[in-house]
């Protein structure tokens, strides 16, 4: 190793102990909890603004003055935009690198590009004058949003016995804040202009980029991450060098980076099912890009904002629940119940739609059947794969096997391209999501280990090999 470099790395070790080493206040576990949920609030709303205001933006960048979802028009449009989405998966590759260096670089810097990240994304969509300008836009919320760095922190911050309930607490109150679209959607939208979809952007643009720079100031390093960069920095080359030829000679690693990442996965044998297990769930997630087509093709404008305000409390009540109960029943029990409330959610909301309910029934069936399915997403690709890593490859594992799962996602909006030309919206989504759900639910609650109450601290290579 070269003199720079062993220079750079006594200058980081000097500057991670200090940080280690530095008082917090007792309030600051509180405070971060607050900051890193508006972060959260963020990150759900860039999450679901697109596909709320889908048609609206439809009907104004494509010139559609029908404003018929049903029409052969909008359905060519919305195959469009639907094709872009397919290849945003591709896009994703990327990501895991991406997420990788936080592993290497800190929690703290990513939380902030990712929030800024999500303000700027939606801002270029905001400002839209062509369908490539909101295509250039959606892919840069696309890179972001995965990333969910505030969850990472959350994680690695909060009491261990309370992990789940920190985790599902934070996201629950972020959910029912996607309320806001509806509000901003009933203040906003106007029939009559075609461009009112745009002032629903405003504010979300502007809160992001303020906390985006904001948790600079307010956001220290993870304790785990401090200490476990501490720890191989403070070994010596020749102790390092022991340990690589070490976890060479038995097929591991202890350290980050995708590769590194991608064979401890697939060597990890409650890895490699928890993969299987969220690729097969994650090809069911497809319908939450297009419930807002199936909504206006049976309400009214103002019903359909009324249903985007009702949806997300509901959501996040569930969301809520779930990480009580995950502490609570543990991580695969709480999963075979969320997947119930999901795919019956999705039947009622079908049904609502279809037999002319409303949209508060119509709102309340979707929450519910997308705070089960989120829930048990983040389940399969955060907090289990989190649980089954050690500190030091975390961030990476995590990155890459969301890129890996987002296959599923993948396999899902190709059979919803193809499908939807033959078969109704709403019914596809039933077709796709009953087999795959279900099929996911058996491997994990047969072929994947318990992670309830794991150490973080203490997880190795070896735990659950």
């Amino acid at each position: 190793m070269g003199n720079n470099t062993l220079e750079k790395e006594a200058k980081e070790l000097v500057r991670l102990r200090k940080a280690a080493s530095a008082s917090k206040p007792a309030y600051y576990l509180g405070m971060i909890m607050v900051v890193l949920t508006i972060i959260y609030i963020v990150d759900e709303v860039t999450s679901n603004i697109n596909s709320a205001m889908q048609p609206y933006i439809i009907f104004d960048l494509f010139k559609i003055s029908s404003r018929d979802v049903n029409s052969t028009e909008y359905k060519e449009s919305l195959n469009y935009v639907a094709s872009w989405n397919l290849l945003s998966n591709l896009f994703l590759i990327i990501a895991p690198f991406y997420k990788a260096l936080s592993d290497r670089y800190g929690r703290r810097l990513f939380l902030m590009i990712n929030t800024i990240g999500m303000g700027l994304g939606m801002l270029v969509v905001m400002t839209s004058t062509s369908v490539l300008q909101y295509i250039i836009g959606m892919l840069f919320m696309l890179f972001f949003t995965p990333s969910d760095m505030q969850v990472l922190y959350i994680m690695e911050t909060a009491p261990k016995e309370k992990r789940a309930t920190y985790s599902f607490v934070a996201k629950g109150i972020a959910l029912i804040s996607v309320s806001s679209i509806g509000v901003l959607s009933k203040v906003f939208l106007n029939d009559g202009v075609s461009s009112s979809w745009k002032y629903v952007y405003a504010i979300p643009v502007v809160v992001a980029l303020v906390v985006g720079i904001l948790s600079v100031v307010f956001v220290k390093e993870t304790p785990v991450f401090l200490e476990q960069r501490i720890f191989y920095l403070s070994l010596t080359e020749e102790e390092k060098e022991r340990r690589r030829q070490t976890e060479k000679e038995n097929n591991t690693s202890s350290q980050g980076g995708v590769f590194n990442a991608v064979k401890f996965i697939f060597t990890n044998k409650q890895l490699r099912w928890i993969l299987i297990a969220g690729f097969l769930f994650f090809a069911t997630t497809f319908y939450t890009s297009y419930y807002a087509t199936v909504l206006e093709g049976a309400m009214t404008t103002q019903m359909v904002s009324l249903a985007l305000l009702i949806y997300p409390f509901c959501n996040g009540i569930v969301t809520i629940l779930s990480g009580l109960f995950s502490d609570k029943l543990g991580r695969k029990r709480v999963c075979l119940l969320l997947g119930t409330i999901a795919l019956g959610g999705l039947l009622i909301f079908v049904l609502a739609c279809r037999l002319g309910w409303g949209p508060i029934t119509a709102g309340v069936a979707y929450g519910c059947s997308i705070g089960g399915l989120w829930s048990m997403s983040d389940t399969l690709i955060l907090t289990m794969p989190a649980e089954s890593s050690p500190s030091s490859m975390r961030s990476s594992v995590m990155g890459t096997i969301s890129v890996l799962i987002g296959a599923g996602m993948f396999i899902g909006q190709i059979a919803f391209i193809i499908g939807q030309k033959f078969i109704p919206i709403d019914v596809l989504f039933l077709v796709i999501c009953v087999p795959f759900m279900a099929l996911s639910l058996i491997i994990l609650m047969t072929k994947v280990k318990e992670t309830k109450f794991v150490n973080l601290d203490q997880v190795t290579v070896d735990t659950f090999k």
